[in-house]
């Protein structure tokens, strides 16, 4: 028997000596829940029948979150696994709740954004860093710009590697300011930050109600695609530990910058600086060494935050989000920036900027 084919049938085959007895359950547990909760005239036919509906509804869920993590499991499941093993890990999967099961079964796919996608038609920095570009002989920047961000990850691996549900990813995140409105410098775009990455994620048995836990390991390069006065980079090791919960998740990622040689300059101030070398050797004092990000859903409304902080020298930022519901998938977006680094050529630059636009893909 083809161990793909067969795993929806051996389900179906464990599972139907104990639908009845969850349904019998169920259907009790629903029962005593509502008849404290509907009119009191209510018939007991009623509430049966919507007790019915309800069991009816969940279990439909529950089969087609199992199906596709039975689908997902014979694709990424190794040769040496049971048929026992898989259904156990898909079960447990379905022991979270409905939403954040039907996210760890995907995982491994795109549907999952590595960063927020957005674009901020108007976004509004309040002291512009004027400095590299006055030095570099370029026109003064306007305070309103266009922000926006497009991040994506695919999956390197399709079978588990040390454990279930692991993975190793490649991602890539770019980050644009366009001088859109600054007719006078022909609307350039003033900096463009690109961060590709390789990680390995991975969950980490934790046993919790609801929730789940995972954590990453990755390699990244950031960087501004300058030269000369204008360029900035750099490269660091991180680890991430990361909880999910259904309306809400937290990740904490520390991080390690690898060092780089410093820039052999011959001091003349009429030469520009040479093209090797450590562009920003103090970053870390800006920047900091981890950064803790959190999302939180209420109803339609998504609430995020990242922070970052250097202890020693009491510099990093804060950026604030609010997304709520515009048409179909899209969501407007209210995003609030203060601090360093919002950019690699701001990363000793203090800014604060509000923008407003439109999110593509969120957190949540």
């Amino acid at each position: 028997m083809n161990f793909r084919t067969s795993l929806p049938c051996l389900f179906l085959l464990a599972s139907s000596t104990s639908l009845y007895a969850s349904t019998i359950e169920g259907s009790a547990s629903c029962f005593a829940k509502s008849v404290s909760q509907v009119d009191e005239n209510t018939t007991v036919e009623s509430i049966r029948e919507r007790c019915r509906q309800e069991l009816e509804h969940d279990q439909a869920m529950e089969q087609q979150l199992l199906q596709e993590c039975l689908k997902v499991r014979a694709e990424t499941a190794p040769d040496t696994a049971t048929a026992k093993d898989v259904l156990a890990q898909c079960r447990l999967l379905l022991s979270k709740e409905k939403h954040l099961a039907s996210r760890l079964v995907n995982m491994r796919s795109n549907e999952l954004p590595l960063r927020q996608n957005y674009i901020l038609p108007f976004s509004y920095n309040t002291s512009p860093n004027q400095a590299p570009f006055e030095f570099a002989g370029d026109e003064l920047m306007q305070k309103a710009e266009v922000k926006m961000q497009l991040s994506f990850k695919i999956p390197l691996t399709q079978r588990d590697l040390l454990k279930t549900g692991d993975a190793l990813y490649f991602g890539f995140t770019m980050k644009a300011f366009w001088q859109l409105y600054n007719s006078d410098i022909s609307s350039p775009f003033r900096e463009t930050n690109y961060r590709p990455e390789v990680f390995y994620q991975f969950p980490i048995s934790v046993n919790t109600n609801r929730g789940v836990w995972l954590g990453r390991l990755g390699v990244e390069h950031e960087s501004n695609g300058q030269n000369q006065y204008l360029s900035r980079s750099w490269n660091r090791v991180y680890a991430a530990l990361a909880y999910m919960d259904d309306n809400w998740g937290v990740v904490l990622q520390p991080w390690y910058r690898l060092p780089e040689d410093a820039k052999e300059d011959d001091g003349d101030p009429d030469t520009p600086p040479p093209p090797a070398g450590d562009d920003n050797p103090d970053i870390l004092d800006y920047m900091g060494h981890y950064q803790l990000t959190g999302a939180y859903r209420q109803g339609k409304i998504e609430y995020t935050n990242a922070i970052r902080y250097n202890f020693n020298t009491g510099k990093g930022a804060v950026e604030l989000g609010v997304s709520f519901p515009l048409w179909h998938q899209l969501r407007g977006y209210v995003q609030y920036f203060d601090g360093y680094g919002e950019s690699m050529i701001d990363y000793d630059h203090r800014n604060q900027r509000l923008g407003i636009g439109i999110l593509l893909s969120d957190y949540l």
